[in-house]
């Protein structure tokens, strides 16, 4: 009898034992997940934010059937927020239609991380304006989301939701004519350079040559370190391109 109830207790110990360590290792996994998920966020969120990415991220939606060219858009389409947006927290800021369009675009764009400004303007007061801003025109009723900037810092081509109930993407504006009726811009850029994709990354040697639009070679550094941004400078206001490594993109130069 002895025996057995030591061979009771042991076996009762072993189970134990072995529920307490599924336990132990089943949240081990989930905090080792946990970290391998947060690393990735951090390390997606660590890359730079440029207005070629910001570009191409908007460009990418011209396929996808929801945001095609003449895809329906009308007041019934609703947004809400996910980002501080215009002062109102995450889930507060519900819009519909143009300005659902507009909300929409700017948070997909620049990757759901960073609060998006009200800034006010006129056209004959405009503050700077970059690609993913998103722009009130018409007297304060239509909403446009800045595609391109021209090397005049104030003429755009916009993708816009519910133009004439549809997607429309490509219209050009002149946003210091004063037909254009702008009241205000929204933008996520100045809260960027506050964020984590401000972050001092480890420099990067690579070749970088900057041309002309037409193909005319204007610099060529090898193995540099230096910022695209820094490389621009001195050129004058405009687009070039810039091969970076085997990157080859367009840039917009605005630090004169």
């Amino acid at each position: 009898m002895s025996f057995c109830l030591i061979f009771l207790n042991k076996s009762n110990l072993f189970s134990t034992f072995a529920a307490k360590s599924i336990l132990i290792i089943t949240i081990m996994r989930k905090f080792t997940l946990l970290f391998f998920v947060l690393v990735s966020v951090l390390s997606a969120n660590a890359q730079a934010l440029t207005e070629e990415i910001v570009y191409q991220r908007l460009i990418a939606r011209k396929s996808d059937p929801k945001y095609a060219e003449g895809a329906p858009w009308d007041n019934s389409y609703k947004y809400t927020n996910t980002v501080k947006f215009m002062g109102y927290k995450p889930g507060n800021c519900k819009g519909s239609g143009c300005f659902a369009f507009m909300m929409d675009m700017m948070e997909y764009c620049s990757n759901y991380g960073y609060e998006v400004e009200k800034i006010n303007a006129s056209y004959n007061n405009l503050p700077k304006i970059r690609v993913g801003d998103g722009v009130r025109v018409k007297n304060d009723t239509h909403s446009v989301v800045v595609l391109e900037v021209a090397a005049d810092g104030h003429t755009i081509t916009v993708v816009e939701g519910n133009y004439n109930y549809s997607v429309h993407w490509g219209r050009v504006i002149d946003l210091s004519n004063s037909s254009a009726g702008v009241t205000y811009i929204t933008s996520f850029w100045p809260n960027v350079a506050s964020g984590i994709l401000s972050r001092e990354m480890t420099p990067t040697t690579r070749d970088v040559t900057i041309f002309s639009l037409s193909g005319v070679q204007l610099k060529s550094v090898p193995q540099t370190e230096m910022s695209v941004s820094e490389l621009l400078n001195g050129l004058p206001k405009g687009h070039y391109i810039v091969k970076e490594g085997s990157k080859t993109y367009k840039v917009f130069n605005r630090s004169n």
